[in-house]
């Protein structure tokens, strides 16, 4: 059984601060509360949990424009991690 690579807060909060956002400014964006935003960046587990791939989609799609190559590989990385895809 392989373990999947998890979305972490801190590569999402370094994401939206990358991108140049606030928490307020990208929960708007995302739809989702600030409150919402800072569980998340926290790794809160019971949020954590609850949040579908469709946040973590619209979270990039917001933010993916500003980001840095580096950044942008590091969570296609992530990505392709958390679906059990192969990226050589």
């Amino acid at each position: 059984m392989s373990r999947r690579k998890r979305f972490s807060g801190e590569q999402l909060r370094s994401l939206r601060k990358e991108a140049g956002y606030t928490q307020e400014e990208l929960g708007h964006r995302v739809g989702i509360s600030r409150e919402t935003v800072s569980a998340i960046e926290n790794d809160k587990p019971e949020t954590m949990n609850s949040i579908g791939v469709e946040v973590i989609s619209k979270w990039w799609s917001v933010c993916r424009q500003r980001a840095s190559e580096q950044t942008r590989e590091s969570f296609f990385s992530t990505v392709m991690d958390y679906f059990g895809f192969s990226h050589s």
